[in-house]
Order: structure tokens, then sequence, then C-alpha cells
């Protein structure tokens, strides 16, 4: 049985998707994220082969992306992720991190179903102690921080109007007091993306 990165690779190459002037990406995209961040403060041993290393939750997030130029767009993003069994400090046992980012995305092949793509931008952090859920009733409790990120990955035209992605990015994420007794929530994160043109 061939692998389904061929038979995708397959269905590319022989169902062409129509864009207008050949510019894949130069309309608004909406995606939906799914990822693994693990900071380094947490963690002295990210690994990216499971989910829930060091008690730590899939990062799940929704962007909506906008064309500025041919090769260049601007990305809104919300993110959520969250951490169990929480040790350092005896009356913090959990927290949840909300990221509000804008990254500028620069494809160095827009013009093509597949392209590679670098990425920087910042955004503000919303940190909660001892909650797990995204909205709980300690949100109104959340502490703010800032944080700047890097990132490169591929993108890939399935359809007319969807895609798929893979990201690599490193956020580098400050709060000025700590949450759970860490104030830097630095490191790396993966992800996947499903896209949607409007």
């Amino acid at each position: 049985m061939l692998p389904i990165g061929v038979l995708l690779s397959i269905f590319c190459l022989t169902h062409p998707v129509q864009a207008q002037n050949g510019d894949y990406f130069r309309s608004m995209s909406i995606a939906v994220e799914l990822g693994n961040w693990q900071p380094h403060s947490l963690n002295d041993d990210p690994r990216f082969d499971t989910f829930g290393a060091a008690g730590a939750t899939p990062f799940w997030g929704l962007a909506f992306c906008v064309p500025v130029k041919r090769d260049l767009g601007l990305c809104l993003s919300v993110g959520y992720w969250s951490l169990k069994d929480l040790e350092r400090i005896e009356s913090v046992h959990s927290l949840t991190l909300h990221p509000i980012t804008i990254d500028m995305k620069y494809w160095f092949i827009p013009d093509n179903r597949l392209s590679a793509y670098v990425s920087y931008g910042g955004g503000i952090w919303w940190g909660v102690e001892n909650e797990t859920s995204p909205f709980g009733p300690k949100f109104r409790e959340a502490r703010s921080g800032w944080g700047a990120s890097l990132g490169a990955g591929f993108d890939l035209v399935v359809f007319r109007n969807m895609g798929l992605g893979l990201a690599f990015q490193y956020h580098y994420v400050r709060f000025q007091k700590p949450l759970g007794g860490v104030s830097d929530f630095s490191g790396p994160k993966i992800m996947g993306q499903v896209f949607y043109f409007l």
C-alpha cells in the first residue's frame, strides 16, 4: 500500500487547482491549528513524538490571514494551551495560556500550490493559574505577558478552497509576574493546519 504522502502527491499532480493568475495564496483564509508546544522552563527535554509530555495538552489555535502583497500575508491568531500536574509551587497545580499574535508570513513561491514560507511577529499572552478549561471561572484573574515568534513551514493547496500546512515556530514569551513559579515560557512549537480560502 502506498504511503498517504505519495498518494497526495499523485492527486496534486493529476488534479490541478484552479487559481486566478496562479496566485494560490492571494485570498483571505481562515485556519484551524493543532500542535505541540513545550516551554523549556517546564520541560528540560522537549520532544514532539507525543502529546501530553510533562502534562501538557495540545496547542489549539485559530488564524485569519489577509494578503498584503503577492508573496506577503498578515495573520492574526488566537490560541489555547494548558498544563496539568504542575509541581513547582504547591498551591498551583495547573495553568492555561491564551496567546493573541500577529505575524507577517512570506511565501517563497506564491504562484505554486506548494510553497515554503517564513514568519515573524509578536503578541500578547494571558495566563491563568489553577485552570485547565479555555474560559473557566478564573479567566478574569489572568495575568498578561508578551511574546515574539519566528517560524517557517510549508503550505499546500489541496483543493480550490482548501489547503494543509505544517509549521515550526519558536516562541519567546515572558510574564512580569510568574505563573506557577515560572515567568519564561519560551519554547518550540510544531503544528499542523487546515485552512480554507474565503
